[in-house]
């Protein structure tokens, strides 16, 4: 009888969180896998609400780049035909008897259309076209942020069935909550508890280069890596080694860099795992007063391959059966095929 390989707990250093990373696991037969190759898709869909032609099918329009409704666009944001969370904080709801709660949902929630084509990705976007993505993104947050009902943004992109996307065509999201979820404040508290010359994300950045072990990749101003206790196999972070300003108030060059470490780090986890279903999210501090010197922003990239189970259900603590420090190894063979992205 074989003797299973060591189960580690981890803790997030970020969140205080716990992680269980069980390689002994990575054997049995698995439930869910990456999307593989994607079929071609056409380059106009004319049954798409998103490609152009069917604007009159989406709801009202809120942005688009270039600017000017007598354009073409390439980048248009408009209200979600399904939103989350209702635009009008007027309606009001009767409070039940009992220990129960209830209220107004008021909120903003966006689709970003990223590109008139129905048949790219983000990584096979030309680089203007995505940075004008990423304009878009901080545009439409500062648009949130000057809500008064949003305390905090959340931007984030679902690429596949196992990501929960509906629509091919290429999309993100905004959602502006008139609250601050648990996370977010618990990474707050953290960090503002962290006595040290740098904020702790920055420091948690420096000490992944100086380790090397989890490390994709480093330019001056980013690095790429697998966090220490990633909660899912081959999460993948991509933040800053500088203290940005908030995302809305960031300058255009330092937009096209976070594109270039991005780009590469999607097209890294398509070469390398398959072309996966994934998730990318905008991380962001609330907003807060300062919050961005204590909690600066980054992204993260959480490619779906298991789905979470009853034990992880009965008690949020993850079980990832790759180690961060494998998973590495794994992504870094891909590197010479992505170095021209």
């Amino acid at each position: 009888m074989r003797d299973d390989p060591y189960s580690e707990l981890r803790t997030d250093p970020l969140t205080g969180d716990r992680v269980i990373v069980a390689p002994g696991r990575a054997e049995r037969l698995q439930p869910l896998g990456g999307s593989g190759r994607r079929s071609r898709l056409p380059r106009i869909d004319p049954t798409c609400p998103f490609c152009p032609g069917n604007e009159a099918e989406t709801t009202t329009e809120l942005y688009r780049l270039p600017p000017g409704q007598g354009t073409a666009w390439r980048v248009r944001v408009v209200a979600n035909k399904y939103p989350a969370l209702s635009p009008d904080s007027a309606m009001e709801l009767a409070a039940p008897s009992g220990p129960w709660e209830v209220g107004p949902a008021p909120g903003r929630h966006e689709v970003i259309v990223e590109s008139p084509r129905h048949d790219v990705s983000v990584t096979e976007l030309d680089d203007e076209g995505l940075f004008e993505v990423l304009v878009s993104y901080r545009d439409r947050f500062a648009a949130a942020a000057a809500d008064p009902q949003v305390m905090h943004v959340v931007i984030f992109r679902n690429q596949g069935p196992l990501a929960n996307a509906t629509i091919l065509h290429p999309h993100s999201q905004l959602v502006g909550l008139p609250f601050v979820p648990d996370l977010i404040s618990r990474k707050l508290e953290v960090s503002s508890a962290h006595h040290g010359e740098r904020a702790l994300l920055l420091e948690l950045v420096e000490r992944e280069i100086e380790d090397g072990s989890r490390l994709i990749e480093a330019s001056e101003c980013y690095a790429t890596f697998v966090p220490y206790a990633a909660a899912h196999a081959h999460e993948l972070w991509v933040a800053p080694r500088f203290l940005p300003p908030r995302f809305d108030r960031l300058d255009d060059q330092t937009l096209r860099e976070f594109g270039v470490a991005l780009r590469r780090a999607l097209a890294l986890v398509a070469e390398a795992l398959g072309d996966p279903d994934y998730n990318f999210i905008l991380q962001t501090p609330p907003l807060q007063e300062g919050a961005e010197t204590v909690l600066p922003w980054y992204g993260q990239i959480i490619p779906r391959q298991t789905v979470a189970a009853g034990f992880e259900l009965a008690v949020g603590v993850r079980i990832v059966e790759t180690r961060p420090e494998e998973a590495v190894e794994r992504l870094k063979i891909a590197l010479p095929k992505v170095a021209g992205v």
